[in-house]
């Protein structure tokens, strides 16, 4: 269990009243200052008023979602922590999340002891080098190279990079100019007074290959007035209509400048305005900048590389659609994410009634046992009709497609290589070349073979990161005509008699499973003709493989 180091103030955001409610409870009962908003405009109204030092907010919100909620209170208070929560997520709002610099992600449903413990973490991981100053700068280069990493935008980064130099030179005005070699366009961002956020920014149309004396600065100096730095000299004479510039420049007076610098190639610089003629800082402080200056330009590039890459992100769209089960629900093939939602709401509020059951009883407070009675079974009455909806199979109607099973698992691995579950876990793929194609659902056929991979890094202990080795594997059976697809686990395995059990609804030999996963993967691949066998062996591991037939898949009339 994470220990809590102190005391913080959050603002909980949630839209369901009683989500609201029992996040707020449950971190004021471990000491913590809590406010409430039920909306994303309630909550910016709170965070312009007051000081918080983390904001735990749901994502899925009817006026404004959680992660556009953070970009909103990062304009006004940058420092300001983040956690999310939500009932139902894809690679997309994960990917989302992180380049705001979430430092955690939290899926629903969760139990109040849950939340209690990634607020704790993340008390811990913002503090937890704060022992002296020198670890304490060191800890913040870190946590800024972290949020550098991934920055959405070269704004974001720009203003990141200059924010940290003037509160680590503890000034208050200065410039960051960059120049972006794939776009040719010359960036500059200037803030007049830091403690008043005001940002003035500016893209400059010159090619950066007008500016020669970029190679001059590589090493942070302190200096006495622009007009002896060459590279300022020259940017005057090239941008003589450039007011963000010729104002700072003006009057001349001491400036710090720190080189965005990777290797030997200089492509941009920070220039901080002193405050004193006499001002100096120390020689840990300046390491520090040069520190930032490099990695800043790393992120720079890396930046250009990620929008890149996004591109081979777009095919992924379909998938991030079809598969929003995760290893919470492996949802029938029609079943909207809004009704997923809706139901692990209703989870939490059982489990939240069941601790203040517990705790009433422990203190033998027995005359005020009716109430969260009342609620878990109002809300067990409403699970029993959701539960009746998504347990009739007759829905799981197949639109089938020609498809290459190769092409399609491979689209799988890089979805959920970046998951949380699967964490430390090795995904490795032993696909035969040139198999038949097979007459399927796609959408279908997806969800099966993730709800086995779901499966195999919940047996390797996913929840604890111990990792492992995943195997998925193709394979083609000639005398029967058979496509096999394999999932094989190194985990804890199964008895004999939880061997019979598996396609039974509602067993599950996890401790938050539901028991609806196999059965209604079974339920798919009867639908298509194939089979599913499952070998297993307490310690040793399970392996699941799908057999599909050529001439079964075929004869399906297509959807």
């Amino acid at each position: 269990m994470t220990t809590q180091t102190e005391s913080v103030k959050i603002l909980v955001v949630d839209d369901e009243e009683i989500m609201l409610k029992l996040a707020c409870d449950a971190l004021r009962s471990q000491g913590h200052l809590v406010d409430g908003a039920p909306g994303a405009f309630e909550a910016l109204d709170k965070v312009k008023q007051e000081k918080f030092d983390f904001i735990l907010t749901d994502i899925k919100m009817p006026d404004m979602d959680g992660i556009e909620l953070i970009q909103a209170v990062h304009q006004i208070d940058p420092s300001m922590g983040a956690i999310f929560m939500t009932g139902y997520a894809s690679l997309e709002t994960a990917k989302r999340a992180i380049q705001e610099g979430a430092y955690d992600y939290i899926l629903k449903p969760f139990d109040l002891q849950e939340i209690r413990n990634v607020v704790s973490r993340a008390i811990q991981k913002r503090h937890a080098t704060l022992e002296d100053g020198r670890r304490e700068g060191l800890s913040q280069l870190f946590d800024l190279n972290r949020i550098l990493y991934t920055a959405g935008d070269v704004r974001s980064l720009l203003k990141l990079s200059l924010e940290f130099a003037l509160v680590e030179s503890r000034l208050k005005s200065g410039i960051i100019l960059y120049r972006d070699e794939k776009t040719k366009e010359t960036h500059l961002l200037r803030v007049q007074d830091l403690d008043k956020n005001l940002y003035e920014e500016e893209i400059i149309n010159i090619e950066p290959s007008q500016i020669t004396e970029w190679s001059q600065a590589k090493e942070i100096v302190q200096i006495k007035s622009w007009k002896e730095y060459p590279l300022f000299i020259q940017l005057v004479n090239l941008l003589p209509d450039s007011s963000l510039l010729h104002v700072f420049l003006e009057p001349a007076g001491e400036m710090i400048l720190i080189p965005l610098r990777k290797a030997e190639s200089v492509s941009g610089i920070i220039a901080l305005r002193k405050m004193a003629v006499d001002f100096k800082l120390p020689e840990e402080n300046l390491k520090l900048l040069t520190i930032l200056g490099i990695q800043a330009a790393i992120s720079l590039e890396n930046l250009s590389l990620l929008s890149e890459t996004e591109k081979s992100y777009k095919e992924l769209q379909n998938l991030q659609e079809q598969i929003i089960g995760l290893e919470k629900m492996a949802t029938q093939g029609r079943i909207s994410a809004e009704i997923g939602h809706e139901l692990n709401n209703y989870i939490t509020v059982i489990m939240g009634n069941f601790q203040i059951l517990q705790m009433k009883i422990n203190k033998s407070e027995f005359e005020s046992l009716n109430k969260p009675l009342d609620v878990i079974s109002a809300n067990l009455e409403k699970i029993k009709r959701f539960a009746e909806g998504l347990m009739d199979f007759s829905t799981l109607i197949a639109k089938k497609a020609e498809c290459d099973i190769n092409d399609l698992i491979e689209k799988i691995i890089v979805f959920v290589k970046p998951q949380n579950i699967f964490k430390n876990i090795s995904l490795i793929t032993e696909l035969t070349p040139s198999l038949p194609h097979l007459v399927v659902d796609a959408s279908q056929i997806q969800q099966v073979l993730y709800n086995f991979l779901n499966n195999a890094a919940d047996a390797m202990g996913k929840r604890k990161g111990e990792g492992g080795t995943i195997t998925i594997g193709t394979g083609y059976e000639l005398e029967n005509k058979k496509v096999k697809i394999w999932v094989k686990d190194l985990g804890k395995g199964m008895s004999e008699e939880e061997l019979k059990k598996i396609f039974i609804q509602g067993f599950t030999t996890k401790e938050s499973g539901h028991g609806m996963g196999l059965p209604i993967c079974k339920k798919i691949i009867d639908q298509h003709g194939g089979s599913i066998q499952v070998e297993s062996e307490l310690n040793k591991g399970t392996t699941v493989t799908l057999r599909l037939s050529i001439e079964e898949t075929k004869k399906i009339t297509l959807s």
